[in-house]
């Protein structure tokens, strides 16, 4: 009965995520000239391939050791590897933020020419943010089976974040080709909430939480703190978060701010209920909140990381002398992300205890309650259903919370059994002077790229 127990929530959020699947599916419009069993069949598949995946992270890496088989002992990566790791993912990261924003705005201003916008710059630099990923990858399967002993079973869980390294190379490697794949069955009338966009959208999300956890694993755990004691160091943590806010927000609520600019989703022919936009922006705000507060154990590194979210997404739009794309959703952000703070900072720095998820759950619901007249005046509704509002914000609220709460814990738990071994860690000069460097080049690439008309 208490595996049961233990099981029951992981269950229930298995079946959310179909539900949330099919549901985002049937969101993201079938396009006007597919086949429609052929569309679904094609939709099953993709989710097949995704439960494997979730099948074969349980063997590796959850699933009970047989009882012939030793238990693995921990084999940490070295400060410096784990370090270099986390500043190529981070990278990688703030490259596809860039490029996503960068493709959004060519796509808008020259059309959707298909096939023809595969080699243009926005898709190179997303490229390069997929490829430091696949990187990662290739070289923890190097180091997986040069210095870890045992079956692949025991390998992984010599070291975890290793393994999490593969399996979500081995993800992305899924995800790249499906979006090609999907345009070639279905036409170019693709949403942006086309089944592969949200699947690289997922991968991404993995793919920052590893360089999170990889940049945590280097700092000893520290009592909770205020965000004004946050060390320099720190800040690329900041910036992995407001990577994943930016990427997430821009893809889930593109179409209410493609809106704001004249484009409808109603003349799309898309159906977007107002209360989705509430709900896809509490799902990310709370997720990334909880995640920036947990691991960094600071009350205010939510509303930091969405402050630096807004400020790059203005820059952007700035550097891209782009007045067609929108900033309202990140300002709608900051409500929810200073409750989770709020919270944080009465648990973990009044009552000296790790905030509960419940409380965050609260917290968040009680904040975009209040946040409806300003979201209904940032996207200018003429009225939003109180109710549906209010029953969306209620489960999002629950179900993230408890989700993130978990992830984070996780995170948490896999930062402290990361011994570190003797290796001097980066120094500092040396990673301002490399990340001087590469923006000063995406600056150099972004400017002098030649229109593609």
């Amino acid at each position: 009965m208490t595996t049961l127990n233990q099981r029951r929530p992981w269950i229930i959020a298995a079946c959310a995520g179909i539900l949330i699947f099919i549901a985002f599916t049937a969101w993201g419009d079938i396009p006007a000239n597919a086949n429609l069993e052929l569309f679904w069949l094609q939709a099953s598949l993709f989710l097949l391939v995704i439960c494997a995946f979730a099948l074969v992270f349980w063997h590796l890496l959850i699933r009970p050791l047989a009882p012939h088989l030793r238990q693995p002992q921990s084999a940490a990566l070295t400060v410096r590897a784990r370090e270099a790791l986390a500043l190529i993912l981070a990278s990688g990261g703030v490259a596809t933020v860039i490029g996503g924003v960068w493709d959004e705005l060519w796509h808008r201003r020259y059309g959707i020419p298909f096939g023809e916008d595969l080699f243009w710059r926005p898709h190179l630099l997303m490229y390069f943010g997929f490829a430091t990923a696949i990187f990662g990858g290739f070289w923890a399967l190097r180091y997986l089976n040069r210095n870890l002993r045992g079956n692949f079973q025991q390998r992984f869980r010599s070291n975890r974040l290793v393994g999490l390294l593969i399996l979500n190379t081995a993800f992305l490697l899924y995800a790249l080709p499906a979006d090609p794949l999907w345009h070639w069955i279905f036409g170019e009338d693709i949403t942006a909430w086309s089944i592969p966009h949200l699947i690289l959208l997922t991968s991404f999300v993995l793919t920052q939480l590893l360089a999170l956890v990889m940049q945590a694993s280097t700092l000893r755990r520290r009592e909770w703190r205020v965000i004004v004691r946050l060390p320099l160091r720190d800040g690329l943590a900041l910036v992995i978060v407001a990577g994943i806010q930016l990427l997430w927000i821009q893809l889930l609520l593109i179409d209410w701010d493609a809106a704001l600019a004249g484009i409808s989703p109603a003349s799309l022919g898309l159906y977007r209920p107002e209360w989705l936009l509430a709900a896809n922006l509490l799902a990310c705000v709370t997720f990334t909140g909880v995640i920036a507060t947990r691991v960094l154990r600071c009350a205010g590194a939510a509303t930091a990381a969405g402050l630096l979210a807004l400020v790059i997404r203005v820059g952007l739009i700035q550097l891209f002398d782009a007045d067609m794309l929108q900033f309202v959703a990140w300002l709608a952000a900051l409500l929810p992300l200073l409750a989770i703070d709020i919270w944080a900072f009465y648990c973990g720095k009044i009552r000296q205890r790790e905030p509960d998820w419940r409380g965050t759950a609260g917290a968040v619901i009680v904040a975009m309650a209040i946040n409806l007249p300003v979201i209904q005046s940032l996207y200018k509704f003429d009225s939003i259903d109180a109710l549906p509002y209010l029953a969306a914000i209620l489960v999002t609220g629950v179900g993230m919370s408890w989700l993130a709460n978990q992830i984070a814990h996780a995170m948490l738990r896999q930062r402290d059994e990361s011994v570190a071994t003797a290796s001097p860690a980066i120094k500092p000069v040396a990673s301002a002077a490399v990340a001087a460097a590469y923006f000063a080049f995406i600056f150099a690439f972004i400017t002098t790229a030649a229109p593609p008309v």
